[in-house]
């Protein structure tokens, strides 16, 4: 094993370093599979785990793609994190736009929920139940979807309730973005999951996904404060999509300061109480999901460039770990 990967150095500090998986990259490109083995220990499916390919026809469940995933896995000694069980987006056809009748919309998330984590279960560690279930302004849940459209704001104790039961071993958690330093974002899910853990809900954990920008990302004195308030109520953190945005024509000076960030929030994990985990949302620039979301305005948001050469923000992390 390179002793100067990152998974190496990362297993030294007893920290579990991952990124997103894409099958589509792992199939056609072989420099992809070599670099994803050398530097990281841990994987989530970029896609592949997501309803709409998982359940592409209702009642039909293909896990083909996600057992690529999972097989290198094993081959390689890497945990899996899985992403998400629930969510308003990602939907296949049959539940796009739709409002079921309350009995069916339970039917089918219980189906769901107990038939992927069954199929998975005791090889993935552990799940975001319910992703991005918040409003992004304002009070109360996201209402975008099937699932609160179809059953109200009870669905979300449902889904941890049948989650725990389907595999009580699993770590669970709820996943969000914005919410990376002390935002009103932040502040209105740390009440809403102290209200939920006091209701016995079995919510485990919380991933902060940090999707940030060079303008517009928390000081690192603020993510330590965040994780700090939420492992004092008996929860994990994990950071589980990394990636630091650039602009398309960025500078040196840009990628100078994308390595300070990303080495901001190594050392505010490693500082922290209890955030064993750190997921980049991809890891080379060839496969990034940066550009298409953007519009093209942003690129160069991972640690490898589109030539798997590394970047001042690999040499960062490694610093940190060492």
């Amino acid at each position: 094993m390179n002793t100067d990967a990152l998974r190496s150095l990362a297993a030294k500090r007893g920290l579990l370093l991952g990124t997103a998986f894409s099958v589509d990259a792992f199939r056609k490109d072989p420099r992809y599979r070599e670099v994803i083995a050398r530097e990281f220990n841990c994987l989530v499916a970029e896609n592949e785990m997501k309803l709409d390919v998982l359940q592409r026809v209702r009642g039909q469940f293909d896990f083909g793609p996600a057992e690529v995933m999972m097989a290198f896995a094993s081959r390689h000694g890497m945990k899996v994190r899985a992403v998400p069980l629930v969510w308003h987006d990602a939907l296949p056809e049959w539940a796009m736009d739709k409002t079921f009748p309350r009995q069916e919309a339970l039917d089918i998330l219980r189906e769901h929920i107990f038939t992927v984590m069954r199929h998975f279960r005791g090889r993935v560690f552990a799940w975001d139940v319910l992703n991005e279930g918040l409003s992004d302004k304002g009070q109360g849940l996201r209402e975008a979807g099937p699932w609160y459209h179809s059953i109200g704001p009870e669905y979300v104790e449902r889904i941890y309730r049948w989650a725990h039961e389907a595999d009580p071993q699993a770590v669970l958690f709820y996943n969000d973005f914005d919410m990376d330093g002390m935002s009103e974002k932040a502040d209105r899910c740390y009440r809403w999951i102290k209200e939920l853990l006091a209701r016995g809900v079995p919510i485990h954990g919380i991933g902060l996904q940090y999707h940030v920008q060079l303008d517009k990302h928390p000081a690192p004195s603020e993510v330590k404060e965040n994780i700090r308030r939420f492992n004092d109520l008996g929860l994990v953190i994990h950071i589980t999509e990394l990636d630091v945005w650039l602009p398309k024509n960025a500078t040196e000076a840009d990628f100078r300061q994308q390595a300070m960030i990303y080495r901001g929030v190594f050392e505010a994990a490693l500082a922290a109480p209890n955030c064993p985990a750190i997921l980049l949302w991809g890891f080379t620039d060839r496969y990034s999901w940066v550009p298409g979301i953007s519009n093209g305005t942003y690129d160069h948001a991972l640690i490898f460039d589109r030539d798997y050469r590394p970047k001042p923000a690999y040499e960062a992390i490694a610093s940190v770990l060492r």
